[in-house]
């Protein structure tokens, strides 16, 4: 009896694997998902079907949710979906390990996708996937220019075993993040536009982004954010202003940002411990404008600039865009200290000049302006430097509550005193 049993149960289950496969076949010859003669059961799909497919140009001309798709194993051809229709695919893996989207193929071919897809996952994250059998071979996965990619709840690239990409080539909307997993290659292409979409991109891996979207279209919303959960990954940025949202980086990752064109409007920046973000840009960059920082969290995080010059990168619009504990945890090749001029512009310190100074020169704090000791302040002021004329940092005392600073030690001449990076004013040591 038990051997009995035994052999129906895997009867049982094999019948319910293969009702689970609906394979598109096209035999009703229209490529429509709406008639059921294209499919293996002869049923339309619902969502317990895994969709696998040979055939490419299907037309989804109705609204469907599945399981997931896939190419056929074996398939030595690309294969698209979606190619014509106007409704929409949502995909609910489900219980199904997450998996929604698969490129099974071991022949280097494209899993493609165009209209509209909708990832809604009702247990989780869903998984997309080149899982390629054949590492000498490299499948990619599209979404197409013309299509719409809405996550309702998060999707995350996956590397299987041979190299592959990932390609972004359409829109991108919905509030869920987009998730980039270890040695992961994503692209998104000079069609891609990401100004409807409100989630956020998080490196859970050393991922790799290529941004080519056309200058002043969206890659980056202003609002949603790069998070950075893993070390090593990096975002080449290619399309001027397209990037106009934060940077947040978690723990001590290290993460590269490689800038190639104008940005006049990126977000904040936000270090949750000792991360390093290393902002390359490119001798081409003439502008890189960053939003006010000063009331950001950069707890003992670091800047590495490969590439700086002066007045490029902006932080705000004026001196006050970083506190001088942020300027002192940014580096650069050849500057041993960093400073804001007066209209936000991050500057080597030791090229600052008098003009930068008096621009900011108004209502004096310190008196007398003639003196041989000490300067005394009006009222109790933080963070105090003292500047020679060529606008090098003589003196710095970041205590708060000061109401007064030694000179004993300056050489008489004419100096620049600083209060927290906002008002200067200057006086002679006689």
């Amino acid at each position: 009896m038990n051997k009995t049993y035994l052999l129906l149960m895997l009867i049982f289950c094999n019948l319910v694997l293969i009702a689970q496969n609906n394979d598109f076949t096209n035999d009703g010859g229209d490529l429509l998902w709406s008639n059921t003669a294209n499919w293996s059961t002869g049923t339309l799909p619902t969502s317990s079907n895994t969709i696998r497919s040979s055939v490419s140009g299907s037309i989804i001309d109705a609204g469907f949710t599945v399981k997931k798709i896939q190419n056929s194993f074996g398939t030595a051809n690309d294969v698209s979906f979606g190619g014509g229709g106007t409704a929409t695919l949502i995909i609910n893996p489900a219980l199904n390990n997450g998996f929604g989207i698969e490129n099974v193929s071991d022949s280097d071919v494209t899993l493609s996708f165009a209209g509209k897809i909708t990832i809604n996952n009702t247990s989780g994250i869903t998984l997309i996937r080149n899982s390629n059998g054949n590492t000498n071979d490299a499948n990619d996965m599209e979404f197409e220019s013309s299509s719409t990619l809405t996550l309702s709840t998060a999707l995350q690239t996956r590397r299987g075993s041979g190299g592959d990409i990932f390609y972004f080539n359409g829109a991108l909307d919905g509030s869920a993040a987009l998730r980039f997993s270890a040695d992961t290659a994503n692209n998104f292409g000079n069609t891609s536009n990401n100004s409807a979409f409100i989630g956020n991109f998080v490196w859970v891996g050393n991922a790799s982004v290529l941004v080519n979207t056309l200058d002043n279209n969206i890659f980056l919303p202003s609002g949603s954010k790069l998070q950075i959960n893993s070390t090593g990954g990096s975002v080449q940025v290619n399309g001027a202003n397209v990037f106009q949202g934060n940077i947040t980086l978690g723990g001590s990752n290290i993460f590269t940002v490689d800038v190639n064109k104008n940005q006049n409007s990126i977000g904040d920046i936000v270090f949750s411990a000792d991360g390093i973000l290393n902002l390359d840009v490119d001798n081409s960059v003439t502008a890189l404008s960053f939003v006010n920082n000063s009331a950001s969290s950069w707890e003992t995080g670091k800047i590495n600039i490969t590439g700086f010059k002066n007045d490029v990168i902006r932080f705000g619009t004026d001196s006050n865009g970083l506190t001088s504990a942020q300027l002192s945890q940014i580096e650069g090749s050849g500057v041993s200290a960093f400073a804001l001029n007066s209209e936000g512009y991050l500057v080597d310190a030791n090229s600052l000049s008098i003009d930068d100074f008096e621009k900011n020169t108004i209502n004096p704090i310190a008196y007398p302006t003639l003196a041989s000791d000490r300067i005394y302040f009006k009222k109790l002021q933080n963070n105090v430097k003292i500047f020679d004329i060529n606008g090098k940092v003589l003196t710095h005392n970041s205590a708060i509550d000061q109401s007064e600073i030694s000179i004993h030690n300056l050489a008489t001449g004419m100096y620049f005193i600083v209060f927290d990076n906002r008002k200067v004013e200057r006086f002679l040591k006689k």
